[in-house]
């Protein structure tokens, strides 16, 4: 990252990408973002309670991620159904329900798998990277692309919900800005879309199809949140989100840092879970937390 910053105050670090994750932090709570990235300020606090179960919630939810790689990537296995039968509850029903309801229309040509996609992002004086970790990624050369996300939450999201995340929009971005540098070559905005899996509702994926319109759109949201990270001093450019009851139970109740912010000690419950979209929670618990020794990058 080159011309983030010229004062003496914090910076994140030189290799910094900017993800769906950090992105969404940022808009969700300016300081958790502060505490997370610019500071590096350890967890104080568990994420869900009872911490257990969240923990068996994470797990669970990695393995299914594990076992789609695995299934993705075509690696067989002797007896397809004693190995279903062999894996613990509840994962033996999400797989047979990626069996039977992986989508049938995906393109073939190629498929990648757990693939992470590096590219850069300019704006003003400031060269950034923008890096997305994909479950799946299917397509045909020049043709279409189709990215799949698998969600093992309780129940089915709301559309709008998803539609207003930066995962959906930084995902379908950086495919397309790095289509050209990949196997099956340049692809338009139209040629790409986004479809989330729920384990909770297989036959019901969420599609969003893409423009160039929502391309600017999602560049020019992009670039907005970025200039607003970068243009941040000192710790009161990333003020706490509102004291509300509903950030103090959805955003600050799952909030690893809610302690430092006088925003509670108690962990909201891992039941409230699926009404939630907090980042912190959501990318644990689907399991694609990576590290930069996963990017492979794209030079332009």
């Amino acid at each position: 990252m080159t011309g983030a910053r010229t004062t003496a105050g914090p910076r994140l670090p030189e290799d910094f990408r900017f993800s769906q994750t950090s992105l969404q932090v940022y808009d969700d709570c300016k300081r958790r973002f502060w505490l997370s990235y610019m500071q590096q300020t350890p967890w104080p606090s568990v994420q869900a309670s009872p911490i257990a179960e969240h923990e068996r919630v994470m797990r669970l939810g990695q393995a299914f991620h594990r076992l789609i790689e695995r299934a993705e990537a075509g690696v067989p296995s002797d007896d397809v159904h004693q190995f279903v039968n062999d894996l613990e509850p509840p994962l033996q029903e999400w797989y047979r329900a990626y069996l039977q309801h992986r989508p049938a229309d995906l393109p073939s040509g190629h498929v990648e798998v757990e693939r992470v996609l590096d590219v850069p992002f300019t704006l003003d004086d400031s060269a950034v990277r923008l890096v997305a970790k994909y479950d799946l990624i299917t397509a045909e050369d020049q043709s279409r692309a189709v990215i799949i996300d698998w969600k093992t939450g309780r129940k089915r999201s709301d559309p709008s919900s998803l539609q207003r995340r930066l995962q959906t929009a930084l995902y379908l971005y950086v495919l397309v800005e790095a289509s050209s540098r990949l196997p099956w070559g340049p692809i338009a905005p139209e040629q790409a879309e986004m479809r989330y899996w729920f384990v909770a509702a297989p036959e019901h994926p969420i599609t969003f199809r893409y423009d160039a319109a929502q391309h600017e759109a999602n560049r020019n949201r992009i670039a907005a949140i970025i200039r607003q990270i970068l243009a941040g001093e000192s710790e009161a450019g990333f003020p706490k989100v509102p004291d509300t009851d509903f950030n103090r139970k959805y955003l600050c109740g799952f909030c690893t840092y809610r302690g430092l912010c006088d925003r509670g000690e108690r962990a909201t419950s891992i039941d409230e879970w699926e009404d939630t979209e907090s980042p912190d929670i959501q990318n644990t618990y689907e399991g694609i937390d990576f590290s930069l020794e996963d990017v492979d990058e794209l030079a332009f």
